[in-house]
């Protein structure tokens, strides 16, 4: 038996290949069909519980009527996290949990397919039968029929080379950490920078909206000047109260990136331009502040006059980080702040052309890992195929 904590028990106990299961039975199969959950902790089992000792899968298959499928459905502890507190129910809940961890991944970690009461239905099923989903499996579900071609690419990834996914979503959340904490983000910043960080790697917000994100939920009157929570998406929601921050201090610190840069914004962090923006925000003078910055904006940029700095450097600003540093994808890589420097003024001289501006960025740093991995790839592409074909 389990412990008093647990609301509802296993038809029995066993253990096979080292590992000790409850097993339940999910009814609405034909008949009972078994479904695991791994006892992750003895603590769990009273004491004197009787286990049932299977010594291969030939004797699962005979004690149950199925093949085992090398795996548990599930853990013992997400059984008493999910059910702590609640109305006992009938065996049905340990798939009922599973439905539970599905949509929670959906809306946290950028699975939005998960959502789909169609798609749960083969998600479901690949668990009880241990068969990896494909997305043809996925074919005429009313999400792939609304899904872009950028996510149905995710999810192939996701489950064709995880490990990929894994390793943009570590480097996203490294980079946002660092953002949270230059806009002095007090508290446990550690699932916010996970959901955010899975929903750009998933093509579900960009890097620019991440920022945005970030600012309404450090900044409760920046928020409210923006249109209040519903400007969070759903899943970022929760967050929007969370966090310990200094009431004006994130809106200016938004306004002063958003129409001048970071530059400037160092430079009033140190002067006390920013404090003396955040008290006039809190004042309701957030117009005016909108107005300096952006005639500071103009007499900077005379080129791009009437726009903020993040609506056009930005675009500049990601060319040139994926000819100097190789990038692809949904990787948010940040200019050094050398880099940045130095790529305003290409800027400033190609007047705004992305042709003039590319020649510039390869001349000023010809010898940076992107331009000498384009020069060689050019080169490799210049020999005739009947040469290549010998090697």
């Amino acid at each position: 038996m389990l412990t008093d904590q647990f609301q509802f028990q296993p038809e029995e106990f066993i253990t096979l290949d080292g590992k000790t299961y409850a097993v339940f039975f999910d009814t609405e199969t034909d008949g009972d069909f078994p479904i695991l959950a791994l006892v992750d902790s003895d603590n769990f089992m009273k004491e004197g519980t009787t286990v049932v000792t299977l010594e291969d899968e030939q004797a699962f298959a005979d004690r149950y009527g199925y093949v085992f499928r090398g795996h548990e459905d599930l853990l013992v502890s997400d059984i008493l996290t999910i059910t702590e507190g609640k109305e006992a129910k009938d065996y049905r809940t340990i798939m009922d949990i599973e439905e539970d961890k599905i949509e929670k991944r959906a809306k946290e970690d950028g699975m939005k397919w998960l959502l789909d009461r169609d798609v749960q239905t083969v998600f479901l099923s690949a668990i009880l039968t241990g068969q990896p989903v494909s997305i043809d499996d996925l074919a005429g579900t009313d999400w792939f029929d609304s899904s872009t071609p950028e996510q149905r690419n995710f999810m192939a990834e996701y489950y064709g080379d995880p490990n990929a996914v894994e390793n943009k979503v570590a480097t996203n959340i490294k980079n946002i950490r660092t953002k949270m904490f230059e806009m002095g983000f007090k508290g446990d910043i550690t699932r916010l920078s996970e959901v955010l960080a899975y929903g750009v790697v998933s093509n579900q917000y960009t890097p620019e909206q991440v920022d945005s994100y970030l600012s309404y939920i450090g900044d409760e009157t920046y928020m409210n000047i923006a249109g209040g929570i519903e400007v969070l998406p759903e899943e970022l929601q929760p967050f929007a109260d969370q966090f310990e921050t200094t009431v004006g201090e994130a809106s200016a610190r938004s306004y002063i990136k958003q129409y001048v840069g970071p530059d400037v914004l160092n430079t009033y962090e140190q002067d006390g331009t920013l404090l003396r923006y955040a008290g006039m925000i809190r004042n309701n003078q957030t117009q005016t502040v909108i107005d300096e910055l952006q005639v500071l904006h103009d007499v900077m940029y005379p080129g791009f006059e009437g726009s903020k700095y993040n609506t056009w450097n930005t675009h500049f600003g990601n060319r040139a980080s994926k000819t100097i540093n190789g990038t692809t994808g949904n990787q948010i890589v940040d200019l050094t702040k050398n880099q940045q420097a130095t790529v305003n003024d290409l800027i400033v001289e190609a007047k705004g052309d992305y042709q003039e501006f590319d020649k510039l960025v390869r001349k000023n740093y010809k010898n940076s890992p992107g331009v000498k991995n384009t020069i060689k790839s050019e080169m490799l592409n210049l020999v005739p195929q009947a040469v290549s074909g010998v090697f």
